[in-house]
């Protein structure tokens, strides 16, 4: 009855309420009456729309246009629902269940349902106030999903059966609530995909303290090294041999690879005798402005390279998932994330719900609950909202890491599939979203008590510095045994030289020139 615009025309003896009596005109139903004006002496009509707030309900009625055969038609200004925004104090009974932070609900001390908490209830707030309608809650402990009799279970199955008016949670559009229910206008979009929690450590890489270069620059600086030390080589052998000033006086190294040392210690930000020769100090500063601007850089792409974090994920996609074998899987109990899986055509999905998810005895019933599950176990993967995931991150322990999206959500309120108040509630939630409370209680904090903003600061971890380690520790080792193989050898070389001496000595005592001489 509520889809047509009804149009009767009443005789003038016509009672408009004797004739509703005992017909019921729906909330959102076009029911026009034209009816003759009496106080007009040429032709005239009044166009009357008549409807009632709820079954059994007082009619209401109101002009919506009136017509005459001097000046025509002339209708009302204002659209449907804006000559019909008042609920005029009806009961809109509203079911939720505990859902933090989009949903929590608030007891009295009898533990009595008396009030709803969270961003619903921000919305069904706003909705009371605007609506002028009076709100009673109840609470279930399931979403509700389809079963293959046709029948829904839990805060779904009150909506069809007509016990409650609006489910106020975090309810995905699927095919089979829109096939049974009525949605409100999607109050957000967001995505759903599976979190784990993300590794406890790092990628080690090796190559950490090299990358900060290229290949073409660390060439670059090896070559300028090798230029600069010939340079320098030859320009002290020069001076040498035209005696220059001050020539016998320059400490400077003067060999080729000591020179080398010298300026790749300089680069290392290491200091290096200073030359008395005017041109071999010209290079000696090239050397050293070099060195600055080189360290600077290198410094500031490694810090930028060891505060980025790159872990190593077990797997990127549900397939990986499947493939790992090590990691449980849960959804939310008895809700649509469930169904999804229970009904999917993908392949991959299906095998998932066959071998993994059906092992699931105790699955989450809220978001909170299998975020936690995910921090609190070593292996658990937990299909959520990213909505939900940047609202309790702060509520759990570890950090959340995603993998792929499996699919994009809309998320609404549900209406039971008689309810008239769908077009007057949709009505409200545009008019929140173009003032911006429906964005602003979005995106508030809508954090359990007690929550603290976790610190993001990024720290340096032991795989980061462990190739320096390796690094410090081998370089130690192989001076060690370098220096252990020089004393050896020059032991063996003093020991070689005290044989020849001895021998040297014998062979000239038993000489016999040298015994004539001495005779």
């Amino acid at each position: 009855m509520a889809y047509p615009t009804w149009l009767t025309f009443f005789n003038d003896e016509t009672s408009i309420y004797d004739y509703f009596r005992d017909i019921y005109i729906p909330f959102d139903c076009n029911f026009m009456i034209s009816k003759r004006n009496l106080e007009i002496n040429y032709e005239a009509e009044i166009i009357t729309e008549v409807y009632q707030v709820y079954r059994g309900l007082e009619l209401r009625h109101g002009i919506f246009a009136t017509w005459n055969i001097v000046s025509g038609v002339e209708y009302t200004k204002y659209s449907l629902y804006q000559r019909r925004s008042d609920l005029h104090g009806h009961t809109l009974r509203v079911i939720s269940l505990e859902d933090p932070p989009f949903s929590e609900i608030i007891r009295d001390k009898n533990n009595n349902v008396i009030g709803l908490r969270g961003f619903f209830g921000g919305i069904m707030d706003l909705l009371k106030e605007s609506l002028n309608c009076t709100l009673t809650y109840q609470t279930s402990n399931e979403w509700g999903y389809l079963l293959e009799n046709g029948t829904w279970t839990g805060a779904m199955n009150t909506l069809i059966n007509n016990e409650t008016d609006i489910f106020a949670a975090e309810l995905f559009m699927t095919r089979d609530r829109l096939d049974s229910l009525k949605f409100t206008t999607p109050l957000y979009s967001t995505k759903s995909r599976v979190f784990i929690k993300k590794p406890a450590s790092s990628m080690l890489s090796w190559d950490k303290y090299i990358t900060p270069f290229t290949t073409g620059i660390w060439s670059a600086l090896g070559i300028i090294i090798l230029v600069s030390s010939a340079s320098i080589t030859i320009m002290k052998s020069i001076a040498v041999v035209i005696h220059l000033k001050n020539v016998e006086d320059d400490k400077a190294d003067s060999k080729f690879w000591d020179v080398v040392f010298s300026i790749f210690g300089a680069l290392c930000s290491q200091g290096m005798e200073l030359s008395l020769l005017n041109p071999i100090r010209i290079v000696q500063f090239s050397i050293h402005v070099t060195a600055v601007v080189v360290l600077a850089a290198y410094s500031a792409a490694l810090i930028s390279s060891l505060a980025v974090k790159v872990f190593v994920l077990p797997f990127t996609t549900m397939e990986g998932l499947l493939e790992d074998r090590t990691y449980r899987f849960g959804v939310l109990d008895a809700s649509a994330d469930y169904t999804f899986f229970q009904n999917t055509t993908d392949p991959i999905m299906g095998v998932l719900y066959d071998e993994v998810l059906v092992k699931e005895t105790e699955l989450p019933s809220n978001y909170l609950e299998g975020l936690t599950k995910v921090c609190s176990e070593e292996k658990y993967a937990f299909m959520s909202l990213d909505a939900a995931v940047s609202q309790l991150k702060s509520s759990v322990d570890c950090t959340l890491v995603p993998l792929d999206t499996i699919s994009q959500a809309s998320i609404g309120m549900a209406l039971g599939p008689d309810c008239p108040f769908r077009g007057i509630i949709n009505n409200n939630i545009l008019l929140l979203r173009d003032s911006g409370l429906l964005n602003k209680l979005l995106h508030s904090d809508w954090a359990l008590p007690g929550d603290n903003i976790k610190s993001e600061w990024a720290t340096v971890e032991l795989n980061d510095v462990l190739p320096l380690i390796v690094v410090l520790i081998v370089s130690n080792f192989v001076s060690v045994f370098m220096m252990c193989g020089e004393k050896l050898m020059q032991l063996k070389l003093a020991r070689n030289r005290g044989k020849k001496i001895v021998k040297f000595v014998k062979g000239v005592k038993l000489s016999p020139k040298n015994n004539n001489t001495i005779k």
